[in-house]
C-alpha cells in the first residue's frame, strides 16, 4: 500500500509563495525545529505525546495516544481537505540537497528542495559547532498536502521513532506551526494570546517545569 503523507501532493508548489510565507511569519529563523521555540517563544507552546511525558510509545494504544494528540492540534488549525505545507529533512555532510532517509521518497515523493541550512555553524547546545564531528547539512524540503484525520500517521510514527527529525506542518498563510518531535510537538501561533488558548485547552498535555520543555 503506498502511504503517502498526505491524500493530495502538489508537484507544482511555488516555493517563492513559500518563502514570502516564511519571511514573513518567521523572519529570525531558518526552519529549524528547536530553534524557532527560541526565536519566538511568546507565540510557543509545547505540548507532550504521552500521559506523565512520557518520551517513548510503548505497543498500539500508547501509539493511538500520540497519534491522536497531534491529529487533534492540527484539526484545530486546518479542516479536512484544505492544503498545508509539509516540511521534512534531510542530512548530509554536503551543501548539495539530500534525502537521507528512503522512507522520506515513499511517503513525500513529490517534496521539492528548498533550503539548506549548515548545522555546524550554530551556536549553543545542539547547534554548538562542537556537536557535530564533519561539517552536516540539513536539507529542508517542501510540499503541500491536503490534510484529513490520520494522514500523517504514518510519518508521525516515524517521528515519534526518532527515525525522522525537522518535520513541519505550516499554514499557507504562516498563522501556525507545528513541529512533531520525538516526545512531544512545538506549536507556533500568531500571537501569545492564541498561544494562551490553546494551552488552556490542553492544559493536561503541558510539560511541569517551568521552561514548558
Amino acid at each position: 500500500m503506498n502511504q503517502q503523507a498526505g491524500s493530495n501532493s502538489r508537484a507544482n508548489m511555488n516555493l517563492e509563495k513559500l518563502e514570502v510565507c516564511w519571511q514573513g511569519r518567521f523572519p529570525c529563523c531558518e526552519p529549524v525545529g528547536h530553534r524557532l521555540r527560541l526565536a519566538y517563544p511568546e507565540r510557543w507552546v509545547r505540548f507532550h505525546s504521552l500521559p506523565k511525558s512520557k518520551r517513548y510509545p510503548e505497543g498500539e494504544h500508547e501509539y493511538e495516544i500520540v497519534l491522536e494528540r497531534c491529529n487533534s492540534i492540527l484539526g484545530k488549525f486546518v479542516r479536512p481537505g484544505e492544503l498545508l505545507y509539509l516540511l521534512t529533512t534531510g542530512c548530509s555532510q554536503a551543501t548539495e540537497p539530500a534525502r537521507s532517509d528512503p522512507q522520506l521518497l515513499e511517503l513525500d515523493p513529490d517534496a521539492l528542495p528548498w533550503r539548506s541550512v549548515a548545522m555546524h555553524k550554530g551556536a549553543g547546545g545542539f547547534d554548538d559547532p562542537t556537536y557535530w564531528d564533519d561539517p552536516t547539512y540539513w536539507h529542508v524540503f517542501a510540499s503541500q498536502r491536503d490534510w484529513h484525520p490520520g494522514v500523517f500517521n504514518p510519518l508521525l510514527r516515524l517521528v515519534a521513532n526518532w527515525v525522522l527529525v525537522n518535520v513541519m506542518f505550516v499554514a499557507l498563510d504562516g498563522g501556525w506551526l507545528i513541529h512533531p518531535y520525538d516526545g512531544g510537538m512545538n506549536v507556533i501561533v500568531g500571537s501569545a494570546a492564541q498561544r494562551d488558548i490553546l494551552k488552556a485547552r490542553h492544559a493536561d498535555w503541558l510539560s511541569i517545569r517551568e521552561d514548558g520543555l
